[in-house]
């Protein structure tokens, strides 16, 4: 561990997603090189010790990595009367405190927990090594949601964000954000919640741009992005992983979609919930091999799967509300 280069790496989730977790981490270190020491941190305010040992307990068999609890409960303050917003939780705000939270450190990767690992991602700790950045990640493959964003922001704002990342997978640059001072980004979160669609990312894009680093796709690849025909659409040019020849964006592209490092579940369904979901498979593959994983998914599917019914029954009654008044 003294000669190994270190790659700190942090995850915000409540005890709601003890089991993505486990699957997350797991499948994140074993395809992690070993040529590194991974110190993993975890931001909470609601994980039981009893939780806490088993996800230590699903990383045993990884010797090169080391697992953290911070209970950053002093943080709830700032967003007490903000609950929920679509299917984001609250913890999604701790993306942004790392600066204080963890001042040793000049740079951190930050992963979602719906995730699944295929891929070794240490390599995204040394990109831009040269590059004054505060945040990289997989930026726009094309801008079709643009026009829901008309209604609650200005047209210089709307031009910024169609540059945004996603936040599902970060490199953090935590030694610019301190020497510039960057304590904004909170302000600017707790300030425009209420009009913020995707709440880090749409923060993020409006108080760092330009200092914005796009990845390679294959880093966090949503599955939205396999409902994607790019052969009938134009690729965002303001990405610089896609612009220029079509051709060479599409080959990247497609390269992305077969050989992914992480399958980003975005969105209201999750592996562990839907039964017909892309690339499934693959963390339920995963799931399996995760120590007590499988115990976890067969013990929690039952409620899974009913508060996914619950949801659907709601969104259909409201859609049918809808319909009837509209159309009086």
């Amino acid at each position: 561990m003294d000669n190994m280069q270190k790659i700190p790496v942090f995850f915000t989730f409540d005890a709601n997603y003890l089991l993505a977790a486990k699957v997350a981490i797991h499948s994140m270190m074993k395809h992690a090189s070993r040529q590194y020491w991974y110190e993993l941190y975890v931001f909470h305010t609601t994980l039981s010790p009893k939780a806490q040992q088993s996800l230590r307990n699903s990383l045993k068999e990884f010797t090169h990595t080391e697992l953290h609890f911070i209970d950053v409960t002093q943080y709830n303050e700032k967003i007490k009367n903000f609950g929920t917003k679509a299917h984001y939780s609250k913890e999604i705000f701790y993306k942004l405190i790392a600066t204080d939270v963890l001042p040793q450190y000049d740079r951190i990767i930050c992963s979602d927990v719906d995730v699944v690992f295929t891929g070794d991602f240490s390599p995204v700790f040394f990109m831009f090594p040269n590059e004054k950045f505060y945040y990289a990640g997989v930026g726009p493959v094309e801008n079709s949601r643009m026009p829901y964003y008309r209604k609650d922001f200005s047209t210089t704002e709307m031009e910024i964000l169609e540059h945004e990342i996603a936040a599902g997978f970060l490199l953090i640059n935590l030694k610019e954000l301190r020497n510039d001072h960057k304590q904004e980004i909170i302000n600017f979160y707790v300030n425009n919640y209420t009009r913020l669609r995707l709440p880090e990312q749409d923060c993020i894009i409006l108080t760092c741009w330009p200092y914005i680093k796009y990845l390679p796709i294959d880093y966090s690849l949503p599955i939205s992005f396999y409902r994607l025909n790019m052969n009938q659409r134009d690729f965002y040019q303001g990405n610089t992983e896609f612009a220029g020849d079509k051709a060479t964006a599409l080959a990247k592209f497609n390269k992305g979609l077969a050989h992914p490092v992480q399958i980003h579940y975005a969105g209201f369904d999750k592996p562990w919930n839907c039964f017909r979901l892309t690339r499934r498979q693959d963390w339920i593959k995963a799931m399996k091999s995760t120590p007590g994983g499988m115990v976890l998914y067969l013990k929690s599917l039952p409620r899974n799967l009913l508060m996914r019914t619950k949801r659907y029954s709601l969104k259909r009654f409201l859609r049918k509300t809808y319909k009837r008044i509209t159309n009086r």
